[in-house]
């Protein structure tokens, strides 16, 4: 119970595995964040008024006053 033989280091290989495991899906977590942050970022370039509003975007265009 000790903890120097060889019943020591196979109770560690779980662990280990484990977290590494932990830290591959927290890096890959971290990347597909990052691309998603990055595709919004693109993705919020102004548009036209013609498609802001109107039928196409189902919401009235406002009117000028005269």
């Amino acid at each position: 119970m000790g903890g120097v033989g060889p019943a020591s280091r196979t109770d560690l290989l779980p662990v280990t595995r484990l977290i590494v495991i932990v830290l591959m899906l927290g890096s890959f977590a971290l990347a597909f964040a990052q691309l998603v942050r990055q595709s919004e970022e693109t993705s919020l370039r102004p548009q036209p008024a013609a498609s802001r509003c109107g039928d196409a975007a189902g919401t009235p265009c406002p009117q000028r006053a005269l």
